[in-house]
C-alpha cells in the first residue's frame, strides 16, 4: 500500500536562541534604558550636585515634617511589635483547644476517662506556655481541669454543677459553631483576670461538652512594661472606652474584682498614668500623622500642661464580641533631638557633597566601563554563546575584580559543558520553563511522541582499518550530519549510542505534527547522507549505509535519572518498538544507501507528508503483538540503487 503525499513547503525553524529570547521577552513591557556609563558618570554627579541646592533650601524646611514621618514610622513599627505580641500570646489558645476538640470528636480521646483527660490536659498545657488553664466540663458540668497556680501545673475536678455562669456558658455554647472568645472574667484562685476561649464538642453533630482555655491577662502587662522602655514609650490594649487590659503600670498593682459587678477590668482613670486617662477628653487628631492609615492607625494628641503626647491607636479583632484597641503613647518634644540631628547632617552632608561629586565622576567611569564588559559577556552567555564570550580584564575595585574572575571561571566551565550538554534542548527547557505559569518546572509527564534510531550499516567493518582518531573523525561528522537534520525539523537528539542515534519529537515543548517532521528529518537525512557519500567516493572512500526506525506512541518524557547525574529524556514501549523497527530495516535493506522504515502509527499520524509504502505486517523481536511497517520512498536512495 502507497500513501500518497505532497512534499508542503516547510517554514524556516527559527534558531533556538532566537526563539528562546523572542518568547522570553515578547510578554514584557518595553522601558526606556539608559547605559550605565551615563547613569553612572552624569547621573551621579548631577544628582549630587542637586542635592547641595536641594538640602540649603528645603533641608530646614522640611526637617520637622521628615522628622515627624521618621517618628511616624518608628512608632507604627512599634504598635506592630505590640500588636504581634498580644496575637503570639493568644493565638496558641486557639491552636490548642482546636486540637483537643479534635481529639474528642474524633473519638480519640474518651472523655470519660478522667485519667487520660486530665494527662491530656495536662500535656497540652505543657506545650502551650502562653495558657493558663485548660479544661473540658462535660454536660454534667464536672469540669476536669489542669492549671498554673502559683507557678506550678495543676490537675482537678470541680464540680460546677451548681454554677448558673457554668450553666448559661454551657447554654451558650451549645448554638455556637467553632471558637470563640468571651468576655473577661476573675479568678479567685490565681487572684488574677481571665480571657477564655471557648469551644463546643460535638460526636455525630451531638453537644456533648464544652473546651475551655483560660489566658491571664497579668502576662500582656508584664510584656509590655519591658517594651521601649528607653525609648519612652508607653503600650497598652484597652478592652473598651473605659476598661484597660494591659499597661506597664499594671505589672505590679493588684486589683480584687472578685465582690465587683461588670467586667474585672481596671478603668482607664484606674491606671496610674493621668495621660492615658486623658485620652478621650482631651485629645484632638494628629494630622501629621496621616500616613498611619494605611495600617489602620489613628493618632491623637493629648495636652497635659505644657506636655503634648502622641497616641497611636489600632483596633484589633477576633478576640471578642467587640474589636480591642492597641496603642502607644510618647512625649512629642523628643522630636526636637532629632531636629538638631537633621541640622548636624545637612550641614556636614554640605560639605561631604562637594568632595562627593569628583569622587563621583571617577568611579562612576570606572565601574561602568568593567560593567558594560560584564553585561557584554552575559548577552553572550544568556544566548549560550560561550565561545563568543570575551575574556573580562582585571579590575581595581574588589568586587568587580571577582566578578570578572568568576565570570571568566563559569565561561571557561561552561564550555566544557556545551560539549557534553545538548545545548537545542537546554534552550528550549530554558523556553519552556519561562514560559510555564504554573512554577511547577520540568517533570515527568506521558507524551505522544514520534521516536527515531538510526545505525550504520556494516560499521565495524568500515571502521576496522580506521585508527582511533579516524574513528572518532568519522562518528563526529556523521553525528553533526543527522543532528542537523534533526534539529532543523525541531527534534531532540536524546542519545548517541555506539554509531547508532536516538531522537524524538513531541518534546519538550508540545508538536501535533510530531509524526510529518520526524519522517521529514528522515528524508533529510538520506538526502545528506546521499550528498556525503557523493564525496566520500570522490576520495576514494566507501559510502555510509544506514537504517533508520521511526515509530510514534506514548512515552514518560521529564528529567530521569540518580541524584549525581540527570538526563532530559524518555522511557517506554514506544521507545522498544522504534528500535526494533530499526533492526526490522537491516533484512530489508539491501543495496539501498538509506531505509527508513516507520510504524504504522507514525504513518497515520503523519498526514501524508511524504510518500510511504507497506511492507506488510511484520514480527518485532521482542514483542508478541504483530505491527504493519511502512517504507519511506526516498529518491536519493533510487539514485545509488
Amino acid at each position: 500500500m502507497t500513501e500518497a503525499a505532497t512534499d508542503a513547503p516547510i517554514p524556516p525553524v527559527a534558531p533556538p536562541a532566537a526563539r528562546m529570547s523572542g518568547r522570553l521577552t515578547a510578554g514584557k513591557r518595553r522601558r526606556l534604558r539608559l547605559p550605565i556609563a551615563a547613569v553612572l558618570v552624569a547621573g551621579f554627579g548631577t544628582l549630587m550636585l542637586a542635592a547641595v541646592a536641594s538640602v540649603l533650601i528645603l533641608g530646614l524646611s522640611s526637617a520637622g515634617r521628615n522628622t515627624f514621618a521618621l517618628l511616624n514610622d518608628k512608632a507604627d513599627l512599634a504598635i506592630d511589635s505590640v500588636v504581634v505580641r498580644v496575637r503570639h500570646q493568644l493565638d496558641p489558645a486557639r491552636d490548642q483547644i482546636t486540637y483537643l476538640t479534635g481529639l474528642i470528636e474524633s473519638g480519640k480521646l474518651d472523655p470519660e476517662d478522667r485519667q487520660s483527660m486530665l494527662d491530656t490536659l495536662q500535656g497540652a498545657l505543657a506545650a502551650t506556655p502562653q495558657v493558663t488553664g485548660v479544661g473540658f466540663s462535660p454536660l454534667s458540668q464536672v469540669v476536669l481541669r489542669a492549671a498554673r497556680v502559683n507557678g506550678e501545673v495543676r490537675e482537678s475536678v470541680l464540680d460546677l454543677s451548681a454554677s448558673s455562669e457554668m450553666t448559661q456558658a454551657m447554654a451558650e455554647g451549645k448554638d455556637r459553631q467553632g471558637p470563640y472568645w468571651a468576655e473577661p472574667v476573675w479568678s479567685a484562685e490565681g487572684k488574677t483576670t481571665l480571657l477564655t476561649l471557648r469551644m463546643p464538642v460535638r460526636r455525630d453533630d451531638k453537644f456533648i461538652g464544652m473546651m475551655i482555655v483560660a489566658v491571664a491577662l497579668g502576662d500582656l502587662s508584664r510584656f509590655l512594661s519591658e517594651l521601649y522602655v528607653d525609648e519612652g514609650l508607653s503600650a497598652f490594649v484597652l478592652y473598651d472606652r473605659d476598661h484597660v487590659m494591659a499597661h506597664q503600670a499594671l505589672r505590679y498593682k493588684e486589683f480584687n474584682f472578685s465582690e465587683q459587678a461588670g467586667l474585672p477590668l481596671p478603668r482607664i482613670d484606674q491606671v496610674d498614668d493621668p495621660v492615658l486617662a486623658s485620652l478621650w477628653r482631651n485629645s484632638r487628631p494628629a494630622d501629621s500623622f496621616t500616613i498611619t492609615g494605611r495600617n489602620r492607625t489613628n493618632a491623637e494628641v493629648v495636652e497635659i500642661g505644657d506636655d503634648s503626647h502622641l497616641f497611636l491607636l489600632r483596633s484589633l479583632e477576633g478576640y471578642g464580641a467587640q474589636p480591642w484597641t492597641v496603642g502607644i503613647n510618647y512625649r512629642l518634644d523628643e522630636v526636637g533631638v532629632e531636629i538638631e540631628r537633621l541640622w548636624t547632617t545637612a550641614l556636614v552632608g554640605f560639605g561631604i557633597l562637594l568632595v562627593s561629586v569628583g569622587a563621583a565622576l571617577w568611579i562612576g567611569r570606572a565601574i561602568s566601563r568593567q560593567i558594560g564588559r560584564l553585561a557584554a559577556a552575559a548577552s553572550s552567555v544568556s544566548a549560550l554563546d560561550f565561545k563568543g564570550a570575551p575574556t573580562l580584564p582585571d579590575s581595581r575595585f574588589r568586587e568587580l575584580a571577582n566578578a570578572a574572575d568568576a565570570f571568566n571561571a563559569m565561561v571557561a566551565g561552561l564550555r566544557w559543558f556545551e560539549t557534553y550538554v545538548p545545548k537545542g534542548l537546554v534552550l528550549r527547557l530554558i523556553q519552556r520553563d519561562a514560559s510555564d505559569k504554573t512554577g511547577g518546572g520540568i517533570g515527568s509527564e506521558e507524551r505522544q511522541v514520534t521516536v527515531m534510531f538510526t545505525d550504520i550499516r556494516g560499521f565495524s567493518a568500515l571502521a576496522e582499518d580506521l585508527g582511533a582518531a579516524e574513528t572518532a573523525a568519522l562518528l563526529n561528522s556523521h553525528f553533526s550530519l543527522l543532528s542537523a537534520c534533526i534539529e532543523a525539523e525541531g527534534g531532540t537528539v536524546d542519545k548517541f549510542i555506539g554509531d547508532a542515534v536516538m531522537a524524538f519529537w513531541g518534546a519538550p515543548e508540545v508538536q501535533q505534527d510530531h509524526a510529518a517532521r520526524a519522517l521529514r528529518a528522515a528524508h533529510a537525512i538520506a538526502v545528506a547522507i546521499h550528498g556525503d557519500n557523493v564525496k566520500r567516493c570522490a576520495v576514494g572512500l566507501p559510502a555510509v549505509r544506514v537504517r533508520i526506525g521511526l515509530h510514534s506512541g506514548p512515552v514518560v518524557v521529564g528529567n530521569i535519572g540518580s541524584a549525581s547525574r540527570i538526563n532530559y529524556t524518555i522511557v517506554g514501549d514506544s521507545v522498544n518498538t522504534a528500535a526494533r523497527i530499526e533492526e526490522l530495516a537491516a533484512g530489508l535493506q539491501g543495496e539501498a544507501e538509506v531505509i527508513v522504515l516507520a510504524g504504522a502509527s507514525t504513518a497515520e499520524e503523519s498526514g501524508g507528508c511524504v510518500a510511504l509504502t507497506s511492507v506488510g505486517i511484520r514480527n518485532l523481536r521482542g514483542r508478541s503483538e504483530r505491527v504493519e511497517v511502512f517504507r519511506l520512498e526516498i529518491e536519493a536512495d533510487s539514485m545509488m540503487r
